[in-house]
């Protein structure tokens, strides 16, 4: 049926909305020349019904969805090579009735222009009016939050415009959560590299503690970029201000250490790469030893061997990775809780109950060894609930892993 569609498109094609609607539910496809069929049909759609798709995918395609981004970056390429397309886009981008929609002004409508449009530094200048990119990134509709990192990315390239988008920074973070990894980072480069050490200090402590939940995002590509962005964040920290980030980096180090084991090569790549750089930070030498010959046992011990506190606080940090859709890293979460109460001493009948409720959907795991090494350590921890608490501490001394 696409096939057909894309012989006669006038005929098929008549109801813009609907049939993007179609080619958005179905993008999520792992066919892979079902995705290419769909993107071809996209294109005919374009450029047959410019002004209509534009306007669609502005105004009726969710704007939360994954797939709406991707509809959008394709139909923008086709306006970077088609002048038709581009004046199209740029009468939209003037159209009043998209200010009720988002509520914006016509002044920052205006801006969202200026990003599609030609660079020149007139264009530039009128573009960087921060106040007004700060409203516009908090809009929740993907294909504006991509115009607006589009124009932002334009401006930190000019040294003295990234000084002046510096403060928008927290919010450009943000938008990581929405997969606009590839821009933003690039933003948050450009504008520390602009601006400097010394004065990019204030944002970048406050970009770190952002970018740690999305390690473990459901995006790959929003997870590299944010272990990325923090290892550049680590480096751009004054020597005499390290002390601020240091406990956000310590809280780095276990998140990073599961995600060696991701199955997806990048992300287990960028984080080994990451784990370096937080031992280069913390000055911590056997750390940084272990991690670069990525010995994740002996990286575990290094980590455990602090204290105790520190061991049971890792302990309960691990909990939640263990409900990982990805074996290896539930492989992992299990692997370090045995270790952990090894090192973590004496732990009370509740805080065992609580072990071993995490453990118990383990038990029938798809994966043998996590089935096998879960039911181990509940196995382990039921008998020291049963023993006196003298021969409980003894146990946990010897507790093999």
């Amino acid at each position: 049926m696409l096939d057909m569609v894309l012989q006669d498109p006038t005929s098929w094609l008549m109801d813009v909305p609907e049939t993007l609607e179609f080619i958005q539910r179905n993008l999520g496809s792992n066919s892979a020349s079902l995705q290419q069929t769909l993107f071809s049909v996209l294109g005919v759609l374009t450029i047959h019904f410019p002004r209509d798709v534009l306007m669609s995918v502005l105004t009726d395609l969710p704007h939360s969805d994954s797939t709406t981004p991707e509809i959008w970056k394709r139909i923008l390429s086709l306006a970077e090579n088609s002048e038709c397309i581009l004046d199209v886009l740029c009468s939209v981008l003037q159209d009043q009735e998209l200010c009720g929609i988002f509520n914006i002004t016509p002044a920052e409508l205006d801006l969202l222009q200026l990003t599609v449009v030609h660079p020149t530094e007139e264009n530039l200048q009128e573009l960087c009016k921060p106040a007004l990119l700060q409203r516009l990134l908090k809009i929740e509709s993907l294909p504006v939050l991509w115009l607006v990192l589009r124009g932002l990315v334009l401006l930190s390239e000019r040294p003295e415009m990234a000084i002046g988008i510096r403060d928008l920074l927290p919010d450009v973070m943000k938008t990581l959560r929405f997969a606009n990894t590839s821009k933003a980072s690039k933003i948050s480069r450009n504008v520390m590299t602009h601006v400097g050490k010394r004065e990019a200090h204030p944002i970048v402590v406050e970009l770190a503690e952002k970018l740690l939940p999305l390690f473990s995002h459901v995006s790959s590509e929003v997870q590299v970029g944010s272990i990325l962005l923090f290892k550049d964040v680590m480096e751009a920290v004054v020597w005499w201000q390290k002390r601020n980030m240091r406990k956000t980096v310590h809280r780095g180090l276990l998140p990073l250490l599961f995600q060696m084991s991701d199955e997806t090569p990048s992300v287990a790549e960028a984080s080994g790469e990451a784990l370096v750089c937080c031992a280069k930070f913390l000055k911590w030498k056997e750390l940084k030893r272990q991690a670069k010959r990525k010995g994740k046992m002996e990286i575990k011990e290094c980590l455990l061997r602090q204290d105790r506190q520190t061991a049971n606080e890792y302990l309960w940090l691990s909990l939640p990775y263990l409900q990982n859709s990805q074996a290896s890293l539930r492989y992992e979460a299990v692997e370090f809780i045995g270790l952990a109460l090894q090192h973590s001493g004496h732990q009370s009948r509740e805080k065992l109950n609580v072990i071993c409720s995490a453990l118990q959907p383990l038990r029938g795991d798809a994966h043998p060894a996590v089935r096998s090494v879960a039911t181990g350590i509940i196995q382990r921890c039921q008998g020291q609930k049963a023993e006196p608490p003298q021969r409980r501490l003894i146990g946990m001394c010897c507790w093999p892993c």
